[in-house]
């Protein structure tokens, strides 16, 4: 097999986000795993965006190619700015039109069943399979590397990881599938792993969510992650997310494996945040994702050094995603969630306490992020008055907070929760309309509020991309974590940088005027 197809339906899991501008780890792992046993051989990138606009000549390539692999995997249901993800009827479709080649499913879906969005369940793994002449459950950069070794027959699927060292090579070797994606050269970020699965496995994690069924949880080394970063800004990438985790804070931790809430340890940080920069200095992005609110409750030394760390390497405008899921402390014991509501509002106030200060491009420099998750067992329609009574503490205690997101939990095969699935459904079908305005209500009294605080009228907002261009509006966003979306009332060419002093407040964005 020398030419190879990859079409990336787009990734969001607890720990990956892969709609752009981001691109996940798949693509990378799935090229340098090629790559490493046949240096040759032609791999060929493409979006499920540009497969939209441009059909033919994908299919043209598609049937010219000697392998096509989709990347798909909806796991967290979301509302996105840079591109659609793939539909399950899209990859019915393709799968049927490609039914001739070699077709391989990979992601999250391949694993977890296909995702269609809150409030539902995933596509079982086993409605899949006849599309597919395999379905890779196991790590794809085993699968593919054994693949192009031993061929089809031999190649095991289900393989999983015991070490990175596989996945750092290909990591390294595939870093240059980047060029290929359309935001390359624009506002592209790559997503960057640190380590994979969830500390909290010792006790079944929560209830929703796909990192603890990982297993162990394994850790890469400083000098990988830095050797791959140093590679893509080689290449051109300018915006990294060090993440692919459900927390930062505990990565290099001895405890990790051990202790369902491990002690950071800001000495590995600085190793693996110093070493990029001093690799990577012209980066203009350096962003985390995820942190564990239970984390800092248990350990707020650590974690408050560890924040430093971060703070210390990376760009402004950060956003460490707290997990909260709910404030009812019914819902939080039922589902083993990860913090009480008082743990995470010390979480808050710890993260307040030496991120709220600005960066050179006018926003906070670290902010927490909270979600809050709806449908699961032991809810009432008491936790949506609880939920609120907690956001109002928020505002009255002073704290800022980057965004709330509110969302359906998605049912997903292999987590606890697929055994409870009509507890779940019982639970969506009777607090539907409590749930839609409960979400108009937070936007009305805290979103917009919140907003005001964390970009106040008058603030310069500069080097903002411009992802949507119309007749009289524009919008932009500065590429990085959950960015702050910007519009303007005015036509602005797509792909164009800009800076804009805020001038208005919405619940989810800003009116600015172009400068």
């Amino acid at each position: 097999m020398n030419r190879i197809l990859i079409l990336d339906g787009y990734t969001d899991e607890p720990a990956g986000l892969g709609v752009p501008p981001y691109i996940n780890v798949y693509p990378r792992l799935i090229a340098g795993a090629i790559w490493s046993v046949k240096k040759d051989a032609q791999v060929l990138y493409w979006t499920v965006d540009q497969y939209r606009r441009n059909p033919g000549e994908f299919f043209k390539q598609a049937f010219e190619s000697d392998l096509v692999v989709i990347v798909a995997g909806m796991e967290v249901p979301g509302h996105y700015v840079g591109g659609r993800p793939m539909s399950f009827k899209e990859l019915e479709y393709l799968a049927m039109r490609l039914f001739s080649k070699n077709l391989v499913l990979t992601g999250p879906a391949a694993r977890f069943g296909f995702g269609t969005g809150g409030g539902s369940s995933a596509y079982s793994t086993r409605v899949l399979k006849r599309y597919f002449k395999e379905i890779v459950r196991g790590d794809v950069e085993l699968y593919f590397k054994e693949l192009f070794t031993v061929g089809f027959e031999k190649a095991d699927p289900y393989k999983l990881r015991e070490d990175y060292s596989v996945a750092d090579e290909a990591f390294y070797k595939g870093a240059r599938i980047v060029q290929q994606h359309p935001n390359f050269g624009k506002n592209l970020i790559v997503e960057v792993e640190t380590f994979r699965g969830c500390p909290r496995w010792i006790t079944g994690g929560c209830s929703f969510c796909i990192e603890p069924r990982y297993g162990r949880p394994i850790t890469r080394n400083p000098e990988s992650i830095v050797q791959e970063v140093s590679e893509l800004y080689s290449l051109g990438v300018k915006h990294v997310r060090i993440g692919r985790q459900p927390d930062i804070l505990v990565y290099g931790s001895s405890e990790i494996g051990t202790e369902e809430f491990p002690k950071p340890c800001p000495n590995i940080l600085e190793k693996v945040f110093k070493g990029i920069r001093n690799k990577a200095p012209g980066l203009r992005t350096i962003h985390i994702d995820n942190v564990n609110p239970g984390t800092i409750a248990k350990h707020p030394e650590e974690s408050l050094e560890a924040l430093k760390v971060i703070m210390k390497y990376h760009a402004p405008g950060d956003v460490a995603a707290l997990g909260v899921e709910s404030f009812d402390e019914k819902v939080v014991k039922a589902n083993n969630l990860k913090a009480t509501p008082d743990e995470v509002m010390e979480a808050l106030r710890l993260i307040n306490k030496v991120g709220r200060i600005r960066g050179w491009n006018g926003l906070p420099h670290l902010l927490p992020g909270i979600n809050l998750l709806y449908g699961l067992p032991g809810e009432t329609r008491e936790t949506f008055n609880i939920n609120e009574e907690f956001l109002y503490k928020i505002i009255q205690e002073g704290f800022l907070v980057r965004r709330v997101n509110i969302r359906k939990v998605s049912i997903l095969e292999n987590t606890p929760l697929w055994l409870r699935r009509k507890q779940v459904y019982a639970n969506l079908t009777k607090h539907e309309w409590l749930y839609k305005t409960h979400r108009i209500s937070v936007m009305k009294f805290f979103d917009k509020e919140m907003l005001r605080k964390v970009v106040p009228e008058g603030i310069l907002l500069p080097y903002l991309y411009v992802e949507k261009s119309g007749k009289n509006m524009s919008l932009a966003r500065f590429p990085g974590s959950y960015p702050i979306a910007v519009k303007f009332y005015s036509s602005i060419p797509k792909y164009s940088t800009v800076s804009g002093i805020v001038r208005k407040h919405s619940s989810k964005s800003v009116l600015a005027e172009l400068i």
